[in-house]
């Protein structure tokens, strides 16, 4: 238990630091067209472990998000996000779940999984958290527009940045 939590303790120091200091620098729109969000972050609460106490997933996606948030001068957006992530995760898994069911204490990796699954289970909480994310952040749907493409185009690269991170880390 205490070499799980050291692991977690210094990848989220790792990811957090890459969020903050790298990714959130990164501009990758051009002239009007600024849609594009890289984050990182949200691999954090992915790769928590099955069967993992829901209020201690969910204490630490607030803590992760404000966090995020502190860094980012947003107040509340990621934090928010993140947490209903965290509130959704549980259910998301038991839909997808395979026959033989998740083995307890593990995280979810490629390995373990399938990438088929872990890509599933990606796709489904970055779509989740970047149209919950971006919908707070305009707080209108007189941003409609820009709220489905800011989801979508910021779901695709932030989708492979964690599958990458899923690839790269991937335990035996």
């Amino acid at each position: 238990m205490n070499k799980n939590i050291i692991f977690y303790t210094v990848l989220s120091l790792i990811v957090l630091s890459i969020q903050v200091l790298v990714l959130n620098r990164i501009d990758l729109g051009f002239d009007q067209f600024s849609y594009i969000q890289l984050m990182l972050y949200p691999y954090l609460i992915m790769i928590l472990p099955y069967y993992n106490n829901k209020y201690v997933n969910l204490l630490f996606a607030f803590g992760l998000g404000i966090l995020v948030d502190i860094f980012s001068g947003t107040l509340g957006i990621h934090a928010s996000a993140t947490v209903f992530i965290a509130f959704l995760r549980p259910y998301l898994l038991s839909m997808i779940e395979p026959k033989e069911g998740y083995i307890k204490d593990t995280m979810p990796s490629i390995r373990g999984q399938g990438i088929s699954l872990i890509f599933l289970q990606v796709s489904i909480l970055v779509f989740v958290h970047h149209l919950f994310l971006f919908s707070v952040e305009a707080f209108s749907f007189v941003y409609l527009t820009e709220i489905i493409l800011k989801t979508i185009f910021s779901f695709i690269v932030s989708t492979v940045i964690i599958m990458l991170a899923f690839l790269i880390n991937n335990p035996k």
